[in-house]
């Protein structure tokens, strides 16, 4: 039987190559979507699942609030690991993970290889407490000796092998590496962890001293972070606690001063990859983000589903006559849905061989949205099992309702010729509202893609009280073999004095999400106000360059230390000076000193358009390590440019001849500022493409079967002198109802949507009516040239043909 169930199945599908094309390119898509979203969401979901004891593992962070707010960091003072090492029960492991700035490292050459520098190479400090807590496997050394020495290193297996290619583990041990300048010797060699893990550090040395014993508890830094192993049976809430208690006996007068709380929190293992608060540079990823995708996924497996249920439908009154026969020969119902689900199945399975090449062209095409180690995560035997419930919802969800429609066929009614009526139950309604509900999630996207690249436009058009046209911005070399060490004054006055040069400044980028906060506090007669503000270094000719309106006073002056403040008009408010004037020649106190404030200048965005202007604090340095980045302004020819890049190139090498020369736009770098944002508009263009598409697929579907079922009303009519233009439009406006229906039910659900993404904005555009009415617009004209193409074959069609068995 079988064997007749598939031959029947294959003859079907042959004879109607159109449909099974678009039925397969359908599903394709949805089962594509669906596999590349599983391997994400299975891959994201793996993470730290495998550690031993992980639920016993915990991150200690800091939890702070001032001004009513509260945040989260994952950095935490140096003093607290030796203090929970020493100081309370209940603890079995304690592992400090420090990482340390290395500038460059040295890899000695060797019999047939040169000598090798690596720059900025990724290396913690941390005890061999680290090895108990974080199961590698040892293939060369001992952990218990490994870093019992300032001038051990241990590396990864990876790790080794970029350093010593070809060599094995047991010959890598004892060979030497110079970290800027000091060597270390290698003590052990360890295998990488073959599971997604938050632990992803390669190469280890042991804690400095001077870190170790640190008594500074007021200071955290991200590069700083602990994990804790409770005992078994133990809670982490005391070792909290006692953490919390211990700091506010060394640093709780600091925080009163500074007017801010501080106290520990503890994120479970299990939990820590999806912690981005306090991922302090690690990656880790947003369950909000993977529903998204899931619920993308799903919408358009649920989308192909509904074009294989029309699409089989509109092929039902031509299959009515052999589905007439079957039961006449005594082909049971129970038969003739086995036979249909048979080939529902065999196209979900074409189907998936399809989504194959689809999937590897997707993840080749847009790698942004794969995470990164995807490619090396397997889990076969998942995906296997996954794949082949997938296939069987498919079967089930495609294919019940066509298989129970044939059922219905009323075979006296087919034999007889009476087209119109063989099939029970065989209205449009149903598939009506499925075609509805395609193009309510088709709408409900269009409307998003717009909105979302209207706001994309906004940030980048808005006035952001400074000019960045033109302005090319140079980070200032920060190592000592790049010449740090030089003054970038040097460079500024060369460029100065040429005239392909528009102009230069030195100092802190005007817009970025940086936050240098500091504590700025002014005795008014009613009492002392604090404020606490970001704070730019900036040189003198910075305001001038980026034409920032100075309301009230003088630029600020240029001098080798601290001298005077310029302010902003949100700072001029936030300590209730009346006028800008009435601010200037007033006196803040920053860190116990009195700085007169000598100018205001009008607010302008420090950071993205997600966060409100707040106060700031333009001050003035000469020092290399606070001013940061040159400023350079082009001409306003843009044909001069190329001379004003070799100029700036040619002055670089000879004063920083070690360091690249590393330019980037204003521009560029303020939209990069927004580029999950611009990452989630190419995915919902991206998905709203592909649903459009879908959804055209089951709407060509149902226009074929209208156009089939009034064959013979088309022919009347055209012999009672229909033109050809009045029956595309009698076909076509059924089609057009049911996109003003979804355009009716869409629109109110993407504004609420839209209107939920754009509340994370602080500055934002409004939702207007002409949105809608373009996404409409364009919805109708998808519709109409779906539909115009059957409609138009149905109106051409000899009369003669449809009209002559009556």
């Amino acid at each position: 039987m079988i064997k007749n169930y598939l031959k029947t199945t294959l003859r079907h599908l042959w004879r109607n190559r159109l449909f099974t094309v678009l039925n397969v390119l359908g599903l394709a898509i949805g089962i594509s979507a669906c596999w590349i979203v599983y391997r994400m969401v299975d891959y994201e979901l793996s993470f730290d699942k495998a550690h031993p004891d992980a639920e016993r593992v915990y991150q200690i962070v800091g939890r702070f609030k001032a001004d009513g707010q509260e945040s989260g960091f994952g950095g935490v003072p140096l003093p607290l690991a030796p203090t929970l090492t020493e100081g309370i029960s209940g603890v079995e492991l304690v592992v400090p993970i420090y990482n340390q700035y290395i500038e460059t490292l040295t890899v000695p050459a060797m019999e047939g290889l040169p000598e090798k520098k690596v720059e900025g190479p990724q290396v913690v400090a941390t005890q061999s407490s680290y090895f108990d807590l974080v199961p590698h496997r040892w293939l060369a050394g001992s952990k218990l000796t490994a870093l019992d020495a300032p001038d051990k290193v241990v590396l990864t297996e990876s790790r080794a092998t970029e350093y010593f290619p070809g060599l094995k583990p047991e010959n890598i041990i004892g060979k030497t590496l110079m970290y800027d300048t000091v060597v270390r010797t290698i003590t052990g060699v360890i295998a990488d962890l073959d599971y997604p893990s938050s632990f992803e550090e390669k190469e280890f040395i042991a804690v400095p001293a001077t870190e170790w014993t640190s008594d500074n508890w007021i200071g955290s830094n991200s590069d700083h972070i602990v994990f804790v192993k409770v005992v078994q049976g133990g809670s982490i809430r005391p070792i909290v606690d006692f953490a919390t208690e211990t700091r506010l006996e060394f640093a709780g007068e600091a925080q009163r001063e500074y007017g801010f709380e501080a106290w520990f929190d503890a994120v479970p293992l299990t939990e820590k990859h999806f912690a981005a608060e306090y991922a302090t540079g690690s990656r880790s990823a947003s369950m909000n983000t993977l529903y998204g995708l899931m619920g993308i996924s799903f919408f358009l497996l649920v989308l192909a589903c509904i074009n294989y249920v029309n699409l089989s439908t509109a092929q039902m009154p031509q299959r009515a006559r052999e589905i007439g026969i079957r039961k006449t020969l005594g082909g049971t119902p129970r038969a003739l849905i086995g036979n249909f689900l048979v080939e529902t199945s065999a196209i979900a399975v074409v189907a998936l061989l399809l989504a194959i090449p689809l999937t590897s062209l997707f993840m080749a095409v847009f790698p942004e949205f794969i995470p990164e180690g995807l490619g090396d995560f397997k889990n076969h035997t998942g995906l296997a099992l996954f794949l082949l419930t997938l296939l069987a919802a498919i079967t089930l969800a495609a294919g019940l309702y066509p298989a129970w429609l044939i059922t219905k066929v009323q075979t006296v009614k087919v034999l007889k010729g009476q087209g119109g009526k063989m099939i029970v139950g065989a209205r449009l309604n149903f598939r009506k509202a499925l075609i509805v509900f395609q193009f309510v999630i088709a709408q409900a996207f269009i409307v998003s893609a717009l909105i979302i690249g209207q706001q994309l436009n906004y940030t980048l058009d808005k006035d952001l009280g400074f000019t960045h046209d033109a302005v090319v911005n140079i980070p200032m070399p920060y190592r000592s073999d790049q010449g740090a060490d030089i003054d970038p004054f040097i460079y500024k006055r060369t460029l100065t004095q040429r005239p392909e040069i528009a102009g230069i400044a030195l100092g802190h980028e005007p817009l970025n999400n940086n936050h240098f906060g500091t504590d700025l506090r002014y005795t008014a007669d009613t009492g002392e106000v604090r404020v606490n503000m970001p704070r730019k270094y900036i040189d003198a000719d910075y305001l001038g360059l980026y034409q920032m309106e100075l309301l009230a006073g003088t630029n600020i002056q240029q001098t080798d230390t601290l001298r005077d403040i310029v302010i902003n008009d949100a700072a001029r408010k936030a300590f209730g000076f009346k006028t800008p004037q009435a601010a200037v020649g007033q006196i803040l106190t920053l860190q116990n000193k009195q700085y007169p404030i000598v100018g205001v200048i009008a607010d302008f965005h420090q950071k993205d358009l997600h966060v409100q202007i707040e106060p700031i604090a333009l001050v003035t340095s000469n020092r290399r390590s606070n001013l940061q980045t040159f400023h350079i302004k082009l001409p306003a020819d843009r044909s001069q440019w190329k001379k004003a890049f070799a100029v700036m190139e040619q002055e670089w090498k000879t004063i920083y001849p070690n360091a690249p020369f590393d330019y980037r736009f204003n521009d560029e770098r303020i939209k990069g500022l927004y580029e999950s944002e611009y990452r989630m508009a190419k995915l919902v263009r991206l998905a709203t493409g592909v649903t459009v598409l879908v959804s055209c697929l089951g709407l060509f579907g149902l226009a074929t079967l209208t156009a089939f079922q009034r064959t013979k009303e088309i022919g009347i009519r055209k012999v009672l002198g229909a033109t050809v233009t009045g029956i595309v439009g009698l076909l076509s406006k059924d089609f057009v109802k049911l996109v003003f229906i979804a355009i009716a039910i869409a629109s109110p659900i993407a504004w609420w949507a839209m209107n939920k993404w754009l509340e994370d904005f602080a500055y934002r555009i409004d939702i207007q009516w002409w949105m809608f009415a373009v996404a409409g617009l364009a919805a109708v004209a998808i519709a109409l040239l779906t539909v115009s193409w059957q409609a138009i074959r149905a109106a051409v069609a000899n009369p003669v043909e449809s009209l002559r068995d009556e």
